[in-house]
C-alpha cells in the first residue's frame, strides 16, 4: 500500500494529471490500472461514467472504499491487457507507465484497448519521449536515479532516440543503433534513459519521484576522449521487465 500512497503524495505527478484530465475528460471513460483511484476520481466531474479497471487484489477493498462517494464511477476487478470493452472509450486513461515503458503493462494494455477505440477516442496521456545520454556512474546494475543519487558525470548531451504514440500498436520488442558524440573525456561506463510523458498537445511532464524515474544502465567500459563518435546498441522488451535490458557500446569507426 506504501506505493500507491506515495503515488498520490507525488503533487506534480497528481495535479498535472488532474489539470489535463478535467480540461479534457468527456463520455465514457476507462481509466486502466486504477490503483488508488484517484485518476478515476478527477475523471468522474466531467464524465458521463467512469469504467476503473483494476487487476491487483491488495488494492481492490480499499478503492473500492474510496468510490463509494462516486455515483459515476464502476470499479471492475480484471486485466486490462486482456479485457473485453463494452462500451466504446471516448477517454482512455492508462498511467501504467515505467522508464521506456520496460517494466511495467501500458505497452500490453494499450494494444488491447486500440482494438476497442473508436477514431477520436481520447488518450491521457497521448505519448512518451525517451532520451539517452552517456554517463560516468560506475552503477553495477540497472538503477533507478532517484533522489539525485547516485551521482555520475555526463560525457554527452541528453538525444532523443524514440517517441512513441499511444494511438497506434506498439510492437513490444525494441532495439535499436544509437549514434552519440561524446561532449567530455573520461571513463565511459553506463548510459542514462529518460522518459517524458506527453499528457496532451501542450503538457509535457518530465519525471517525477513517482513517474518515470531515469534509469542508469551499465554498459562496456570504453576511456574516451571528447568528440567521439559512438554507437549504442540498445535492446528491451516493452512491458517484459529489466531484465530483458542489453546494451552495448562500441566506436564509430
Amino acid at each position: 500500500m506504501k506505493y500507491y500512497h506515495d503515488l498520490t503524495k507525488d503533487k506534480k505527478r497528481v495535479e498535472t494529471f488532474k489539470k489535463v484530465i478535467q480540461d479534457n475528460v468527456h463520455g465514457i471513460v476507462y481509466d486502466l490500472g486504477t490503483g488508488s483511484g484517484i485518476l478515476a476520481s478527477f475523471a468522474s466531474k466531467n464524465a458521463l461514467k467512469v469504467y476503473a479497471l483494476e487487476y491487483n487484489p491488495f488494492i481492490i477493498k480499499n478503492t473500492l472504499k474510496y468510490f463509494e462517494k462516486y455515483d459515476n464511477i464502476e470499479l471492475i476487478e480484471t486485466d486490462a491487457s486482456t479485457f473485453e470493452f463494452k462500451e466504446k472509450p471516448d477517454v482512455v486513461i492508462c498511467e501504467m507507465l515505467d522508464t521506456a515503458l520496460i517494466d511495467e503493462e501500458q505497452v500490453p494494455v494499450i494494444n488491447n484497448v486500440l482494438k476497442y477505440s473508436k477514431k477520436d477516442t481520447l488518450f491521457i496521456p497521448e505519448a512518451i519521449i525517451n532520451t539517452i545520454q552517456l554517463i560516468d556512474s560506475n552503477v553495477e546494475y540497472v538503477t533507478y536515479y532517484e533522489n539525485n543519487k547516485p551521482e555520475y558525470k555526463e560525457l554527452s548531451q541528453e538525444i532523443k532516440y524514440q517517441k512513441i504514440s499511444f494511438y497506434n500498436h506498439i510492437e513490444p520488442s525494441y532495439k535499436t543503433n544509437i549514434k552519440i558524440r561524446t561532449t567530455a573525456s573520461g571513463n565511459l561506463n553506463s548510459i542514462k534513459l529518460t522518459t517524458y510523458t506527453v499528457l496532451s498537445d501542450d503538457t509535457c511532464l518530465e519525471p517525477t519521484p513517482m513517474l518515470n524515474p531515469p534509469l542508469l544502465l551499465p554498459v562496456n567500459n570504453i576511456n574516451i576522449k571528447k568528440d567521439e563518435e559512438l554507437i549504442v546498441e540498445l535492446n528491451y522488451v516493452m512491458g517484459g521487465g529489466l531484465n530483458t535490458i542489453h546494451t552495448n557500446i562500441r566506436r564509430n569507426i
